[in-house]
């Protein structure tokens, strides 16, 4: 089946994400994008059911094929006229793990990142807890119905199933 559109869903509350947004919507792509925002009860209502909604980016096709973090970042480069041979490239296998942690980096210093770049949208009070970090998932604890574990090395968020930090990339033991 060919993919005829993906919906991106983003963290409505960062500046970076907000500024990535911004810039996807306006370069030319192979295939259609829609953009809701994780917090909205439209992105709840139609994936309340993924558990990273609100953790990580999230991109939804058509077809009902799911990818978050690093893969969702990808499948947008791949949506893109400019990228999508840079989309093949780095997630080949020598480049694959370099991408991921690029992107784990950025996703862990957004805030930061964030105020250098600026925001289309800039909101009072984005970040309030000074900490530009994706809202805790609330949707993997109803789905796992399990407790919360906090990362040793950043402090983020995250549901006992978890092998790895969603945020900073440390391995839980």
């Amino acid at each position: 089946m060919t993919i005829e559109r993906l919906t991106v869903i983003y963290d409505e509350q960062c500046a970076l994400c907000r500024r990535c947004r911004h810039w996807l919507e306006h370069e030319p792509t192979y295939v259609p994008l829609d953009f809701l925002a994780a917090g909205s009860p439209a992105a709840r209502e139609r994936y309340g059911e993924v558990p990273w909604l609100g953790a990580e980016l999230v991109v939804v096709s058509d077809d009902g094929s799911v990818w978050a973090g690093p893969a969702a970042f990808l499948t947008c480069l791949w949506a893109t006229l400019h990228y999508r041979t840079w989309s093949y490239r780095l997630s080949g296998r020598t480049l694959a793990p370099l991408a991921e942690r690029f992107f784990h980096v950025v996703s862990s210093n957004r805030k930061r990142i964030g105020a250098m770049v600026g925001s289309p949208r800039r909101s009072v009070g984005e970040c309030p807890d000074g900490r530009c970090h994706h809202r805790e998932p609330e949707s993997a604890r109803a789905v796992y119905n399990a407790p919360d574990v906090t990362c040793p090395a950043c402090g983020a968020k995250s549901w006992s199933g978890s092998w790895k930090c969603w945020s900073c990339g440390t391995a839980f033991a």
